[in-house]
C-alpha cells in the first residue's frame, strides 16, 4: 500500500516478538501498524479498552480514504474532459 501520510491499515494480536512468544507460549497483545512512507511501519501496543475506539477510528479513516480517492478520480475526470474539449474547439 503506497501512501502519502501515515496509513493506519491493521489491527491484529500480537504473536511474535517476545521471549514468552519464542518459548510458543503467546498471549493476546493487540497491536496496530502504522505505516509512514518511505519510513518503517511503528506498532503500537494497545490495552483491550482500547481496541473499540480504534476500530472506530480505523472504519473512519478508511471511510475518508476512500471519499478522497473518489474525488481525486472525479477531479482527473472532469479535468480529462476539459482537455477534451478544448481540444475539440481548437479543430
Amino acid at each position: 500500500m503506497s501512501c502519502a501520510a501515515p496509513c493506519w491499515n491493521a489491527l491484529h494480536f500480537h504473536s511474535s516478538g517476545c521471549p514468552k512468544c519464542a518459548r510458543g507460549e503467546g498471549h493476546p497483545q493487540w497491536v496496530l501498524n502504522v505505516n509512514y512512507p518511505g519510513a518503517k511501519t511503528r506498532q503500537l501496543s494497545l490495552r483491550p479498552d482500547q481496541v473499540p475506539r480504534v476500530r472506530k477510528a480505523l472504519k473512519s479513516y478508511h471511510q475518508a480514504k476512500e471519499t478522497l480517492e473518489a474525488i481525486s478520480e472525479l477531479n482527473q475526470y472532469l479535468l480529462r474532459l476539459d482537455r477534451d474539449e478544448a481540444r475539440e474547439r481548437k479543430a
